[in-house]
């Protein structure tokens, strides 16, 4: 089995000859796999190059491409995927930094997950067992953990606990060569996410395993300040991809929602509260149900009438669910804090919050589900 390792540099002469030779004592612990070092210079200022074919002198797993100009991290990783693959007929690729913030001993705990026929083996600095570096700076930890928080919820990838980590272990038959790398999104750091979205759907077998993230101790950090706008921007175009149909059925909500409200407070001058609920939500639900048809889901409509029916009584059952809910709550919320405009307005939000999370899942997922899923 041939396992190559992916190492971007830019200027990091203090550090490529410590991390080759640390990864080559590595190496020997796994007999039975093949490895190579595949380092990929963006044109070096500071004779980083040199250092690399001095070293290759010396080992022939050691190979090393030059960009003509640095190109970013992204780049220099999609560059050194391509050559792994094509040139040096990888069976997986690792993707390792070259300032030592990530440990060869952790290169190790990764490495020996791949006997378990992962498809992804991520370096985590966010489950049970790693850790961020205690000098990092509050802000930095803030925006490093909530930031994968944000992408994990927006794109709906709970699982994955470290979207940023760069330091990972991937398949290649089946997985990497499955990529097109020109609809890779970023050149530079949010590449990262870019892959664990692709990867999420193409519903890879991954494990994410503890590494203690370093500190840079040598030389200077490459970490470029458009990074947080890159990565904030690439969630984002993901996301109204990924839920096209979204906006519209919230406007749709909204125009519901209104309905809801306008109804219920009208009919509860008449009725008890919970029995306002049910009118006001019978009929904002004709509504709804009316415009996610021809409008929010109109890729995936359904005309024909013997299509149109059963599927309305589903939408109808489902959409209960939240309805009849929510009169619960009302009317258990007035039995403990008695009749009031607040208090069964208040029921109502509360149902209506679930009712949209719910609704949206059931009216993507198996009402309105795309033809081709």
């Amino acid at each position: 089995m041939k396992i190559v390792v992916v190492i971007p540099t830019y200027n990091e002469r203090d550090n490529i000859q410590i991390l080759i030779n640390a990864l080559l004592q590595k190496f020997l612990l796994f007999p039975t796999y093949n490895f190579n070092i595949l380092v990929v210079d963006g044109n070096s200022k500071d004779g980083t190059a040199e250092v690399v074919k001095e070293l290759q002198l010396e080992s022939k797993i050691l190979f090393l491409l030059e960009e003509k100009s640095k190109s970013g991290l992204g780049s220099a990783y999609l560059k050194g995927f391509d050559f792994a693959m094509k040139e040096l007929n990888a069976d997986y690729v690792v993707e390792m930094d070259a300032d030592l913030q990530h440990s060869p001993d952790d290169f190790v705990k990764l490495i020996a997950e791949v006997k378990n026929d992962f498809d992804l083996i991520i370096g985590s600095r966010y489950v049970k067992g790693g850790s961020v570096p205690e000098e990092w700076a509050f802000y930095r930890k803030l925006i490093s953990y909530f930031g994968s928080m944000f992408a994990r919820i927006l794109l709906r990838i709970p699982k994955i606990k470290d979207f940023t980590s760069g330091f990972k272990v991937t398949k290649v038959k089946g997985v990497l060569d499955q990529v097109d790398f020109s609809k890779i999104k970023s050149k530079g750091f949010a590449y990262k996410m870019d892959f664990v979205i692709i990867f999420s759907d193409m519903k890879v077998r991954f494990k994410e395993v503890p590494i203690a993230f370093g500190l840079r101790d040598r030389g200077t950090s490459k970490m470029e300040k458009t990074n947080f706008k890159e990565s904030l921007n690439l969630v984002i175009n993901y996301f109204k991809e990924r839920n096209k149909n979204f906006l519209k059925f919230v406007i749709v909500g909204f125009g519901g929602l209104f309905t809801d409200l306008l109804i219920f407070n009208i009919s509860n001058i008449f009725v008890r509260s919970a029995t306002a609920s049910l009118i006001s939500g019978s009929v904002a639900m004709l509504f709804t149900f009316s415009m996610n048809n021809f409008w929010s889901f109109r890729d995936r409509e359904k005309i024909i009438i013997r299509m149109l029916i059963p599927t309305f009584l589903f939408y109808v059952m489902s959409s209960y669910v939240p309805i009849l809910l929510r009169s619960y709550l009302i009317h258990e919320l007035e039995v403990v804090y008695g009749e009031g405009f607040l208090i069964s307005n208040l029921g109502m939000l509360i149902g209506i919050c679930f009712g949209i999370i719910w609704n949206f899942t059931v009216y993507s997922k198996i009402i309105w589900k795309k033809k081709n899923a």
